[in-house]
């Protein structure tokens, strides 16, 4: 089966050889090309190492049984089987497989690279020529290092020690540079808060809150800011006490931003909020009304 996890994943390193390659013989474009291939590769070994019924196009039904190892691809006709595209791929590790730290920020970020390798190689565009690596490269390669995370593997499995070792020191680089941002955004929002306000005192605004959103205190002016997350997990605690017919769950949601109306502080991803100080996970209690099928009309 060519759409198995061992089989997407050693392509992926092969395309990550590729661009190393092109980088060392100083031909950056080819560099971000290859990369980008890579990643969408190891997006969609991501998925089959859950079931590689992940990876086909559910439009093409034959390829369910080829993920289901019933029928091999090779015996189909090319209309007869694909997989999924790039987009799919990193919207069903945001949403559907809900790996851990690949939010939505870092799904956009996938995107984008997708997005310049089509232009590279389905128009006349150069969307790779003059793009400041510096600025991209350790966010590629901490997606890289979420994705194996959830595999099982490292960075190490991935590039071998010393381009591994090289990767994880620009990750360990970004990350202390953003927390000391973060750090220094919420002093910056603290002290304009007590200039305006003589102390950190606490008043009342209440916010409409849609359902993934939740209260919770804002490292700044320690007032209530919003979270917002995505849900990730859920727990049955039981029924309605007082109508049986309604489930309640703990719904668990993975933060992705946080917003204050009293000082203005703004924290957008996994990582800024975490590195805020704050809780990256939130419980809600909900409700599940029965979902009943429409009346046949033939009584």
């Amino acid at each position: 089966m060519d759409i198995g996890y061992e089989e997407l994943f050693n392509k992926s390193k092969i395309f990550i050889d590729k661009s190393i390659k092109s980088r060392d013989e100083g031909d950056f474009e080819e560099f971000q090309l290859w990369a980008s291939v890579s990643l969408e590769l190891l997006g969609k070994a991501t998925l089959a190492f859950i079931h590689p019924s992940l990876v086909v196009d559910p439009n093409k039904p034959k390829g369910l049984l080829v993920a289901c190892g019933h029928i091999d691809s090779k015996d189909l006709r090319s209309e007869e089987f694909k997989t999924i595209a790039a987009k799919t791929v990193f919207e069903r590790l945001n949403n559907a497989i809900n790996v851990p730290r690949f939010d939505s920020s870092m799904k956009d970020f996938c995107m984008t690279l997708a997005n310049r390798r089509n232009a590279e190689l389905h128009s006349a565009s150069i969307p790779f020529t003059g793009v400041d690596i510096e600025a991209w490269l350790p966010r590629f390669w901490e997606v890289i290092h979420t994705l194996l995370e959830f595999q099982g593997k490292n960075l190490t499995n991935f590039l071998g020690n010393e381009e591994g070792e090289r990767a994880s020191t620009l990750i360990h680089d970004k990350t202390q540079y953003l927390k000391g941002l973060i750090e220094a955004r919420i002093s910056r929002h603290k002290e304009k808060y007590i200039e305006e306000h003589g102390v950190l005192d606490r008043r009342e605004i209440v916010y409409d809150l849609d359902e993934w959103e939740q209260t919770m205190t804002c490292p700044s002016c320690e007032n209530e800011g919003v979270i917002e997350g995505e849900p990730i997990d859920r727990e049955y605690k039981g029924t309605d006490p007082d109508n049986p017919w309604i489930n309640h769950f703990d719904e668990v949601y993975e933060a992705t931003k946080f917003r204050c109306s009293y000082c203005s502080l703004k924290l957008t991803g996994y990582n800024e909020i975490d590195f805020a100080g704050m809780e990256t996970e939130f419980v809600k209690d909900v409700e599940d009304y029965p979902d009943y099928e429409a009346d046949y009309g033939n009584d």
